[in-house]
């Protein structure tokens, strides 16, 4: 028994001796943790081993992330205003491409015709966001003014000019055929025209012969007459003659 005693006693003494040999050590060189932050400061490359320098760094990391939390608000409020101009735009845009094909319903050119719609206006710039305005009045007419066509008269939609060029095909071709017709009118009137114009020189040269014809009848008349009273004369001096040279009943 005295012999295990002593050695537990021994043992007892080691250990202890051990311990105090740690107790000495991590007291002589415990960790820093609570040390105050240098006066000169840490260099911001040094790793982070004290207290106080995780609440410096704790503070300054706040600070950013409230920071970055206003700026987030402010730019998530200005990415939904852009979302709804992008969306107001976009309808705007839609409106436009539906007048310049279908007219706009509300601003008619024929007020007595409801797809007589104007189709294209005159793009304006809005003062402030410096991008084509294409707000709409109460009335759902733009602020631009409608563009006109070459009579003068507003550009209807797309749709519109279609079916007024599809009517103004058939109108050309039913003039085409009338033109036709009137052609060959025309060719048949101057078939007549030459022959009346034949039938004219042929009357022309017939009443020249008969104004030949009377002019020389007339002439000839005349010569008659004069040879008459030529006749008559010598007749009564031939019964002068006879009468005087004593015949009584010549």
């Amino acid at each position: 028994m005295t012999a295990i005693g002593k050695l537990m006693a021994f043992l007892l003494l080691a250990v202890g001796l051990a311990m105090m040999t740690w107790a000495v050590s991590a007291y002589a060189q415990r960790p820093g943790w609570f040390d105050p932050i240098p006066e000169g400061g840490v260099d911001k490359n040094a790793q982070t081993a004290t207290f106080a320098q995780l609440k410096v760094e704790i503070d300054a990391l706040n600070r950013s992330a409230g920071v970055a939390s206003d700026v987030w608000g402010t730019s998530l409020k200005e990415l939904e205003a852009r979302e709804a101009l992008r969306a107001n735009r976009l309808k705007g845009f839609a409106d436009r491409n539906r007048w310049a094909r279908k007219g706009n319903p509300k601003d008619l050119i024929d007020p007595a015709n409801p797809r007589s719609g104007k189709g294209f206006y005159a793009p304006t710039i809005d003062p402030i966001l410096k991008l084509h305005d294409l707000s709409a009045d109460a009335t759902g007419k733009p602020k631009g003014a409608a563009i006109l066509g070459s009579d003068e008269q507003p550009l209807p939609g797309i749709d519109t000019l279609t079916d007024s060029v599809s009517s103004d095909l058939k109108e050309m071709l039913e003039l085409a055929a009338q033109i036709s017709e009137q052609r060959r009118k025309f060719d048949e009137l101057s078939a007549d025209v030459v022959a009346t114009q034949k039938s004219a020189g042929k009357m022309n040269t017939i009443r020249d012969s008969v104004q030949a014809e009377l002019f020389f009848l007339f002439t000839f008349e005349v010569n008659v007459y004069e040879t008459r009273e030529t006749v008559a004369r010598r007749q009564q001096q031939l019964l002068k003659r006879l009468k005087a040279l004593g015949v009584a009943n010549p």
